[in-house]
């Protein structure tokens, strides 16, 4: 107990001053942390801090530098979905359909109960709260006091992916495939028919806006106006959020498959399999990619070739994707023996040179 305790007084670290590119191999272990429960959905980094959720119902905070816990809430029912980070608060929804918005701190802002299944992630952006429903509803709730319903917007169909924001347009996607544009009012501003299902969050960069579909196509449009600027056809459908770096974008596909695609013009430039049939959320570390399977076993690839850089063995199965909390690779593996789950903290070897500085070192 007094260890919980003076653990739960550790404060958020400063971000550490460390080269954003200093993923290298060999990774070694830095240190673990046990995890009661089993954690469910992607968790969540900002500033040395990871979110997580688990199925008992548990929204957990732990600093990484310190590789200690933070904060704890308990919500009302279990918990399936992931934590999100919104400007200042961190939002979650349990499997009772009841919202909590949480404080840094992991003090209750304000919880609601929602009347209908929510089917969408629930994010905060400027001062207010969105969600898609079953039903087919967008909903927007006021952050200030008891989350009132600022306005709802009738969609004909399941919303499934989003909300994801662009400018003044918070933007969702939906089971028919449309993906709908309204505007802070809850008006329509413009929608976009696509060839199947929208399941995977769509990505937003420089004005535009990425997204796949069930049927395997994958579009750019404008995000501003919702014009199409190119289509593709892969062999598998996106899974999550597509990574954009450099004018790349890193997909993860259905078919274990994780495709580098021109943001230009949508080419094919590579791909690399993934030795599983389950790939997990992706996550950027700098100028490289993480690319986490759902056996034992993450690879980092050079985002501007595609090429593989180094693949780290972790003791168990993964449980989520890598996330990168500098100076630390951060993985959620299971041990196969007890089936518990924990936390570990890699880094790179003492004395291994970065991929930027090999990379630089092979340049004539």
């Amino acid at each position: 107990m007094l260890g919980l305790a003076l653990a739960s007084c550790a404060g958020p670290a400063k971000s550490p001053l460390v080269d954003p590119s200093a993923v290298r191999f060999p990774l070694v272990e830095a240190g673990t942390l046990e995890i009661e429960g089993v954690v469910v959905g992607q968790p969540r980094a900002r500033d040395g801090i990871v979110y997580f959720a688990t199925r008992e119902g548990f929204l957990t905070a732990v600093v990484v530098p310190a590789r200690q816990l933070l904060w704890r809430f308990k919500a009302d029912h279990s918990i399936s979905a992931s934590p999100e980070l919104g400007e200042n608060h961190i939002v979650i929804r349990d499997d009772g359909n009841v919202l909590y918005v949480l404080d840094t701190k992991g003090l209750l802002v304000f919880k609601k109960q929602i009347d209908e299944a929510v089917t969408s992630a629930v994010r905060e952006n400027r001062g207010s709260v969105y969600f898609g429903t079953a039903s087919g509803n967008i909903c927007a709730l006021a952050l200030s006091g008891d989350g009132a319903q600022l306005w709802e917007h009738p969609a004909a169909a399941a919303i499934t992916a989003g909300p994801v924001f662009s400018s003044e347009r918070v933007i969702f996607g939906a089971a028919d495939g449309r993906l709908l544009a309204l505007n802070p009012k809850g008006k329509p501003a413009w929608e976009f028919a696509a060839t199947g299902a929208i399941t995977a969050d769509p990505t937003v960069a420089d004005g535009r806006l990425y997204f796949g579909t069930e049927n395997r196509f994958f579009y750019c449009l404008n995000a501003a106006t919702g014009k199409k600027s190119w289509a593709r056809r892969l062999q598998g459908a996106p899974l999550h959020p597509a990574l954009i770096h450099g004018g790349r974008l890193a997909v993860p596909a259905s078919n274990s498959v994780v495709y580098f695609l021109s943001g230009r013009g949508g080419s094919i430039l590579s791909w690399e399999a993934v030795s599983s049939r389950i790939v997990h959320v992706l996550a950027a570390a700098g100028p490289l990619i993480l690319v986490s399977s759902g056996g034992p076993s993450f690879g980092a690839f050079d985002f501007s070739t595609g090429k593989r850089l180094g693949e780290h063995l972790a003791s168990g199965p993964l449980a989520a994707g890598a996330l990168w909390v500098p100076p630390f690779i951060v993985l959620v593996g299971e041990d196969t023996d007890s089936g518990r789950q924990r936390f570990t903290f890699l880094r790179p070897k003492a004395g291994t040179p970065s991929a930027a500085v090999e990379k630089r070192a092979r340049m004539p």
